[in-house]
């Protein structure tokens, strides 16, 4: 029996912030500590909008800016959790990319729950409701501002498994196409193929259906129809919403249906080898569409029909094959390298990652809509190192 739930209100378009004010007022969530990403921080949009909050008779108790090097761990929570504790704010509003969300959703749990944050990591382990928390990206690309999840890395353990499921949903998200103008061109790439991943396991996933479906194919034609546009001219506003909007699709859509094998070998690759989580994912993705497709696999069919160079005139296997060709020549466009070692990471071992793959990440591997085992996961990664 297939199930869909969203948990997470959404504002977004221009002028927006208005709206937040009455909604947050309206719930008297009114003391504000603001977590953001330290090179926005001192922008002058992050000013503008506190500015606006702060003319709006908010109390901003404080001004957290996190500088960030790699992906938030649990550590990091406990950390700025001791740090923020007795501020007794209201809500937590969370200015950044998908780690600044992540660490923020982190933090507003354990506000209101005791232990460290490790002791929460899995399935519905939080007990009581946190701090709320509103998202802000300034990427389009994970799509926290609307996941039930927390990724976070265990440095003891070496692996990265969130805190998922109930309470950790953020109150709600807040799409401004402005907070991406700035977003660096690297940046802009890798969360761009992050939210590609997202999307498009959302409808080949053995776990998908017919909901997560129509929202992948939606959500990855607007990102494959939007992610020139980003890179040539960063501050088009249009396509920057186009982006964000289909993020928060692919978000919605992987929430419900799990994920694949790229996403499942992206995440020992980036815990060991600390390759960016977009990159790690992303650059699996046209060797799993043309393995998929050499299978006899026909799921991608409906993501083809939503693109806008798509030739519906060709039928399903035509049409299966001119999606690898379109995938790879976006790639090649937008100057995604083939390889880790042209990107600086050339110390990959191979069989290390794929056992460790099998052993962690098994279940993305039995998404896979065609069977994908040991020999598999080895042949994708020699094809990227």
């Amino acid at each position: 029996m297939a199930c869909f739930s969203i948990n997470t209100k959404i504002f977004f378009g221009k002028e927006q912030l208005y709206d937040l004010h009455n909604y947050l007022r309206s719930l008297h969530l009114e003391k504000l500590l603001f977590v953001v990403d330290e090179n926005i921080s001192s922008s002058n949009i992050f000013t503008k909008m506190t500015t606006a909050f702060y003319k709006e008779g908010f109390l901003i108790k404080k001004i957290e800016a996190v500088k960030v090097s790699e992906e938030p761990t649990y550590d990091k929570v406990d950390q700025f959790t001791a740090k923020l504790k007795g501020l007794d704010s209201d809500a937590i509003i969370a200015v950044g990319g998908g780690s600044i969300l992540d660490l923020a959703k982190g933090i507003g749990i354990l506000l209101k729950n005791t232990g460290r944050a490790v002791e929460y990591r899995g399935r519905d382990r939080v007990k009581n409701e946190g701090v709320p928390v509103i998202c802000v990206p300034t990427t389009a690309g994970t799509g926290a501002e609307v996941t039930h999840t927390a990724s976070l890395i265990d440095v003891k353990s070496k692996t990265k498994l969130g805190i998922n499921g109930r309470y950790v949903s953020p109150l709600c998200g807040v799409l401004l196409p402005e907070f991406t103008f700035s977003c660096p061109e690297k940046v802009t790439i890798s969360s761009g193929l992050d939210a590609m991943l997202h999307a498009i396991e959302a409808v080949s996933a053995r776990t998908a259906n017919k909901i997560t479906s129509m929202l992948g194919a939606k959500a990855f034609a607007l990102l494959y129809n939007n992610f020139k546009k980003v890179l040539e001219e960063s501050n088009n506003y249009d396509a920057r919403e186009a982006m964000l909007v289909g993020s928060y699709y692919a978000g919605i859509a992987m929430m419900n249906a799990s994920g694949g094998p790229a996403s499942g070998i992206s995440y020992p690759l980036g815990v060991h080898y600390g390759i960016n989580h977009g990159i790690a994912g992303g650059i699996f993705l046209p060797h799993v569409f043309e393995y998929n497709v050499s299978k006899g696999y026909k799921g991608y069919v409906e993501a083809y029909n939503n693109l806008p160079d798509a030739d519906l005139t060709l039928n399903d296997d035509e049409k299966s094959l001119d999606f690898v060709n379109k995938i790879n020549k976006l790639y090649h466009d937008i100057g995604v390298s083939e390889t880790l070692n042209s990107n600086g990471w050339n110390s990959i071992n191979v069989d290390f990652l794929t056992e460790l793959t099998m052993k962690q990440k098994r279940e993305n591997l039995d998404l896979n809509p065609v069977p994908f085992g040991r020999n598999e996961v080895r042949d994708m990664i020699n094809k990227i190192v």
